[in-house]
């Protein structure tokens, strides 16, 4: 399975989305760039914003269900032109150097250090206070409890909120123009595609 992601930020110039869709038709069709796919079935994810800020809020969720680099990147950037929008309107005299009160506990290495050695801590205690064969029974009965709740869980896919096209073409070029078809003159967008076999276009459909 392959995929390509484009996405606003990554033009040579600024365009809308439907030019977009279409630099991302003809990179199907191009049978010269290396390892290019075979498969007729595409899953397509898409974004699409008037504003940057809506985009990087629209791509939040699947950057923390399903990280995709270029998505990641694209977030980051649209989330940093919404930055530079608002401190236009903000004059700067010079930032002062104040002393801000810090805590150990605040630091997160600290903090998972600290639950370590708690966690270490309450072990050696738990060992100690397992003294009679009643207690190792009641512990392993506690045990056994959390064991089935644990393979009891069941995964519950978390909707990302993105467009989700699954598409299916008679060869590459059909493909590509169900591909071009997608947009419209949203100035910030973002654009995944994966081709692969329709099983796995479903698997990854089902769990975003």
């Amino acid at each position: 399975m392959y995929r390509l992601t484009v996405c606003f930020n990554e033009t040579a110039a600024p365009c809308k989305m439907q030019a977009g869709a279409k630099a991302l038709a003809n990179a199907l069709r191009d049978s010269s760039r290396y390892e290019s796919p075979k498969s007729l079935n595409g899953l397509l994810l898409s974004a699409n914003s008037t504003r940057s800020l809506m985009l990087a809020s629209q791509l939040q969720t699947i950057n923390e269900v399903c990280p995709i680099p270029g998505l990641i990147t694209c977030a980051s950037y649209a989330q940093s032109l919404s930055t530079i929008e608002q401190d236009k309107l903000v004059v700067y005299e010079g930032q002062s150097l104040e002393w801000c009160e810090q805590s150990l506990q605040s630091l997160k290495p600290l903090q998972q250090k600290q639950i370590t050695e708690g966690l270490a801590k309450v072990n050696e205690q738990g060992q100690s206070l397992v003294k009679s064969i009643d207690d190792a029974l009641t512990e392993t009965v506690e045990l056994k409890t959390s064991r089935d709740e644990r393979l009891s869980q069941q995964f519950a896919p978390e909707s990302t909120g993105l467009n989700k096209q699954l598409l299916t073409g008679s060869s590459i070029e059909s493909l590509a123009r169900q591909v071009e078809q997608v947009g419209d003159d949203s100035e910030f967008w973002a654009l995944c595609l994966f081709v692969g076999e329709i099983d796995e276009l479903n698997k990854i459909k089902e769990v975003l």
